[in-house]
């Protein structure tokens, strides 16, 4: 390998190798049978002896239905019964987010079930395009695809961002995080936490691995800069995401400012009415964990 290219994280360091592209489908859509609405580009690419690798790259916000990123598990096991049915692993799975200017390039890694061929537990860990080409032994398309037909959509109701207390998070209901994740958190445990916060990180999922106090706030603050600036909710991500006060993170802290800002936390009314959430609730239930005090949540305007 080239001396100049960076290294690759060590968990794909012994994947390298020269791959063939064998399929380049620019409209790639989850099967029925998956369950959910999920549209991205697929690029597969090939080797004799060596995994498969497959990168997905996905516009959220332009009619794509679910985040390839919170339906990791769904889209990574679509592609491997549909492509590689006889292998034992998944392809190696690259997950390219473009949200205007802001590029989000993670691997994600699951829990492998390789007698029923399914996918949970997934762990995401930013990695360079050059990482990426590293990979594959030549260039990745790291666009959207010239192919990109965007649907005709209804326009979405109005959305804001909302500094929500988190003490008044509905119950989550975790399902990927057995482990380190209860079902729920009541209300004993959430005032005790607020009382006694969980600080820093733990190494039992991505879900607790950092500081949520310190993510939270930085949200917090950067949306509000970005309402008193005059920049809608469409906009706001790059704004946030760009602005000078969230570069220097580390690894984690980006990954989840990136979470909360673009892949938001969604609860359908505050605990403990309606209970349930249309997204986050491992978030959520990592931040009640944490006895964080606010967190930044997506509400439809009124």
């Amino acid at each position: 390998m080239n001396a100049d290219v960076p290294p690759l994280p060590a968990p794909l360091a012994g994947f390298a190798g020269a791959r063939e592209q064998v399929l380049d489908e620019h409209m790639y859509r989850l099967p029925p049978q998956a369950g959910r609405r999920v549209t991205f580009r697929l690029q597969l690419f090939t080797a004799p002896g060596l995994r498969p690798v497959a990168v997905a790259t996905q516009m959220p916000g332009a009619g794509e239905g679910a985040s390839s990123t919170n339906a990791a598990e769904a889209c990574a096991t679509a592609v491997w019964q549909q492509y590689f049915a006889d292998d034992s692993e998944p392809p190696i799975w690259v997950v390219h987010m473009i949200i205007e200017d802001v590029r989000d390039l993670t691997v994600v890694t699951f829990t492998v079930d390789s007698s029923e061929h399914t996918l949970h537990t997934p762990r995401w860990r930013q990695i360079s395009p050059a990482a990426v080409d590293a990979l594959v032994g030549r260039h990745v398309d790291l666009e959207r695809g010239s192919g990109f037909v965007p649907p005709e959509i209804e326009p979405d109701p109005e959305s804001t961002y909302v500094a929500q207390p988190v003490v008044l998070l509905p119950r989550p209901a975790p399902f990927r995080e057995d482990g380190c994740m209860g079902s729920g958190v009541p209300w004993w445990r959430r005032l005790g936490r607020q009382l006694v916060p969980r600080r820093g990180g733990r190494d039992c999922c991505w879900y607790h691995g950092g500081d949520w106090h310190v993510v939270s706030r930085l949200a917090i603050r950067l949306a509000a800069r970005a309402k008193a600036a005059s920049v809608g909710f469409e906009d706001t991500p790059s704004y946030v995401l760009n602005h000078p006060d969230a570069q220097g993170l580390t690894d984690w802290e980006r990954e989840a400012l990136f979470s909360l800002i673009v892949d938001t936390i969604r609860p359908y009314a505050p605990w403990p009415s309606r209970e349930g959430y249309n997204n986050g609730q491992h978030r959520a239930q990592a931040l009640l964990d944490a006895g964080a005090r606010r967190v930044l949540i997506q509400r439809v305007a009124d």
